[in-house]
């Protein structure tokens, strides 16, 4: 660029296109690295997200109670005998139910349309009503899960076993009930052998209390 006629170049002289054409580049850049910088970091956090729903799973899961295990005759013949009554109604699966000596919990077990009779796919223990007096008693005063659940835990307990991977939570006044859920269990490593396409468990509680749970894979 040349002077104008009669001025000259100082020291100090600053022709104001040599000031401004440096900070507008510079603001550019500094402008283009935030956004590289801000799209990397929300793609990092995306990814992260995503790793940890993926990871995020319960604990377990429970597999048995009382010694029967899910989908295995021999442990369910050992511990209730071959060929219980099996209840079959609109209400609910086809299903076998025992009472504890002490008459206080009942223990269900769930068999599936089209399984053999002794193979059970879902369990439940509950608090008994007093019709459960007609039923089949068991030697034993409790029913504790393979994971050590039982009836009289509070939700504390049962999450310390099974973790706070929850599918739901619901709470009112002093009832609550915690759900946990695995899809694509037939692609877990430990539960694919079993050939569900869901394991789900449920948990009821009556102040702090827990009266009811069922756990097992879901019928198809």
């Amino acid at each position: 660029m040349r002077d104008a006629p009669g001025v000259r170049r100082g020291a100090g002289y600053d022709s104001g296109f040599a000031r401004s054409v440096p900070k507008a580049i510079m603001n550019d850049r500094l402008k283009l690295a935030l956004a590289v910088c801000t799209g990397v970091f929300l793609g990092m956090a995306a990814t992260g997200d995503a790793l940890g729903a993926k990871a995020c799973r319960m604990k377990g899961p429970d597999l048995s109670v009382f010694g029967v295990k899910l989908k295995d005759e021999e442990s369910a013949v050992r511990q209730v005998g071959s060929g219980p009554t099996i209840i079959e109604d609109s209400e609910d699966l086809p299903r076998a139910r025992f009472v504890s000596k002490d008459g206080v919990q009942e223990l269900i077990l769930f068999v599936h349309y089209g399984a053999p009779v002794d193979e059970y796919a879902e369990v439940e223990v509950r608090l008994a009503g007093s019709e459960a007096m007609t039923l089949n008693e068991l030697a034993t005063d409790e029913f504790t899960s393979g994971l050590g659940i039982k009836l009289g835990m509070s939700p504390d307990e049962v999450m310390k076993r099974l973790g706070k991977c929850i599918k739901s939570r619901d709470k009112q006044g002093g009832d609550e009930t915690i759900q946990y859920s695995i899809e694509g269990a037939d692609k877990d490593d430990t539960l694919k052998a079993y050939g569900y396409p869901t394991y789900y468990a449920e948990y009821e509680f009556r102040s702090e209390k827990l009266v009811r749970f069922r756990f097992g894979f879901e019928y198809p």
